[in-house]
C-alpha cells in the first residue's frame, strides 16, 4: 500500500480567505498572522508555530504558510487543480487503511555544524526556513537555499553541513505506528554515533491519524 506526503505554500490576505475540505494537514506559518476556523473551534496562529489539523478549516489573516498534507492517494492520481500551490509532492510506502503516525518538527543548525551520517526510520519532507545548507542524500551533494524543499525516503545515507548563519528546517514524517513517540534517528555506523549531533529539535507534535 502506498500514501502520499505532499507540501503547499499558500498566500493569505484578508482579501483572499481559503476554505478546505478535510484531510490530515500539518500547517505551518511561514509569516504573518492567520486564523483557522474548525469543527467549531478558532485558532490563532503567528509566525514559526505549526498544528495539526483533521477537519475541514476555513483560513483568514494576512500571511503566507506552508502546509504539509497526508493523503491515500499515490501522486499520480493526487488532483492538478493544486498544482498551482505544490512544492513538492513524494509517495511514501506505508498502509492507507491502517492509523499512522505524522510527525512535524523544527530543527536548527549552528553555524558551521555538520550532522553524523545518519538515516531515518521514516521518510518525510523537509524545507528550508533561513539559512544555507551542502545535503549528500545518498550519492548526491547539492545545495539547499532558504525556500527550497526535498524528500528523504530514510534509506539513504545523509550528512547536513550548515554554511550561513541561523540555517534551519522544517519537516513533516509519515511514521507506523509503533514508531509513536519514538526517535527516528539512525547512526550509520559506528563513527557517525560517537560524534554529536549538532541540531536541535523542537517537535510541533507527534500524532496518531487515520486517513
Amino acid at each position: 500500500m502506498t500514501v502520499s506526503l505532499s507540501l503547499y505554500e499558500d498566500c493569505i490576505s484578508p482579501t483572499s480567505p481559503l476554505n478546505w475540505p478535510a484531510a490530515v494537514r500539518g500547517i505551518y506559518v511561514r509569516r504573518g498572522q492567520i486564523r483557522l476556523a474548525s469543527g467549531g473551534a478558532t485558532t490563532d496562529m503567528a509566525q514559526g508555530q505549526c498544528r495539526l489539523f483533521t477537519q475541514s478549516l476555513s483560513l483568514s489573516g494576512d500571511g503566507e504558510i506552508w502546509t504539509f498534507e497526508l493523503s491515500a492517494q499515490t501522486v499520480a492520481s493526487l488532483s492538478k487543480q493544486a498544482d498551482a500551490r505544490l512544492i513538492l509532492s513524494h509517495d511514501i510506502e506505508l498502509d492507507a487503511t491502517k492509523p499512522l503516525v505524522m510527525r512535524c518538527d523544527h530543527v536548527a543548525f549552528p553555524p558551521s555544524i555538520e550532522t553524523p551520517k545518519h538515516g531515518h526510520k521514516a521518510a518525510g519532507i523537509r524545507r528550508l526556513v533561513t539559512g544555507r545548507l551542502i545535503a549528500e542524500i545518498g550519492n548526491e551533494s547539492r545545495r539547499i537555499d532558504a525556500g527550497e524543499a526535498w524528500f528523504e525516503s530514510g534509506h539513504d545515507p545523509v550528512v547536513g553541513r550548515s554554511i550561513a548563519p541561523d540555517s534551519a528546517f522544517v519537516r513533516a514524517l509519515v511514521l507506523p505506528v509503533r514508531l509513536h513517540g519514538k526517535p527516528t534517528f539512525i547512526a550509520w555506523d559506528a563513527a557517525a554515533a560517537a560524534q554529536p549531533r549538532g541540531t536541535t529539535r523542537t517537535e510541533f507534535f507527534d500524532t496518531v491519524v487515520q486517513l
